[in-house]
This record gives structure tokens, sequence and C-alpha cells, in this order.
């Protein structure tokens, strides 16, 4: 999966207020890592507790969450969510360029920090695959504290995997300004598209 190096420029949409909930991975505690911003909820779902169950799929499961979770649904020990489950945690947007889109696009989706409330995840680790098995594995507070979200919805619509869905890892990049190369590299690198399955450890 090529990892182009463009310049990139724009602004974050801000809506309501969001409450992250997790206290331990407050940007604020997370020294040496940039704060995102214009992250919030966008629908009233309400954050489902940490430790709860978790209802099995129904429909095609698009997103398959295993290792270090508390929270499982499926016999092997993983969490499956079909859309109608992302759809129903709660929901945030951001608004930024990348470079493979043409202009600002409004990415919708599921907080990384809420995936990991909702399962009670633990570990320091995240491990990212795509449907064509291209993996990445990176630091889980740094990626919650820039505001990683996975998304489903591209302005307003559902993503193809011809569009780089049915899932995108997507970071507020406009917000992160004065990055060295090395930096936007890795930020590219994280932003895993036709993901399928996160594994936390």
């Amino acid at each position: 999966m090529a990892r182009p190096n463009r310049p990139f420029t724009t602004k974050t949409i801000r809506l309501t207020a969001l409450v992250v909930g997790v206290t331990l991975f407050s940007p604020a505690l997370l020294p040496g890592t940039l704060p995102f911003a214009g992250l919030t909820p966008v629908a009233g779902a309400a954050r489902a507790a940490e430790g709860s169950s978790l209802a099995a799929p129904t429909g095609k499961v698009i997103l398959d969450v295993s290792g270090s979770i508390a929270v499982t649904n499926t016999p092997e020990g993983s969490a499956a969510f079909d859309r109608a489950m992302l759809a129903a945690m709660p929901r945030s947007a951001i608004e930024t360029t990348t470079p493979w889109t043409e202009g600002a696009q409004r990415f919708e989706g599921v907080l990384l920090a809420d995936l990991v409330a909702r399962l009670g995840a633990t570990g320091t680790r995240i491990t990212a695959r795509a449907l064509n098995d291209y993996s990445y594995t990176f630091d889980l507070a740094d990626a919650m504290s820039r505001g990683a979200l996975i998304a489903d919805l591209t302005n307003g619509k559902q993503m193809s995997v011809r569009e780089r869905g049915p899932l995108w890892i997507v970071f507020p990049l406009d917000d992160m300004k004065g990055m060295t190369e090395v930096e936007r590299h890795e930020m590219q690198s994280r932003m895993v598209w036709q993901l399928k399955q996160i594994t936390f450890n």
C-alpha cells in the first residue's frame, strides 16, 4: 500500500463537545505527543460501559478486534463488528486533507479511543491490518492522543473497497503542523485503508 508524501494544508471541523471518557488516555498525560483538536461526537449514541457484553453481529463483519481486550463476542475471543454495530457507537467526525484525496474531506466514524473504552482494551501497541494484508504496528497511546478515527463514511457516504473502504484509519493531518519528513511518513503509514482487523498488544 503506497504512502506517497505530499504537503497538506487545511482546517479541522469542530462540531460539539467531546468527552473521551477514559482519563488514562488523556493527551495531557502523554508528554511528547501532539494533542488533537476538533474531534467531537456527531450523534447521540451513549457510550457503552467498559466490561459490558457485546452482542454478536447480525450483518457482514467488517472489523475484527483481537488481542488484549476484555469484551468479546466470538468463540475465538475477539470482538466482531458489522456496520450497524459501528454505527451505533459514539460517532465523531473530522475534516482534513490527505495525500490520497482531492481537497478537504469530511470523515465520520468511531474514535480509536472510544473503541478502546468499549472493549476494555489494554496494551501499548496496535496493529492494523488491511484486506490485502498490509499491516502496520504503532503506539496506541500516541495514536489516540492524535485523534485516530476509524472512518466508515466520507462526506456522508459509505466507502467502497475501491474508495479505500469499508474502513479507513484517519488522522486530522491538517492539525499537525510542523511535522518533520520522518514524522509525516509515520503518520501516513498509520492511515491503513481497507481496514479489516485490529490487534491490541
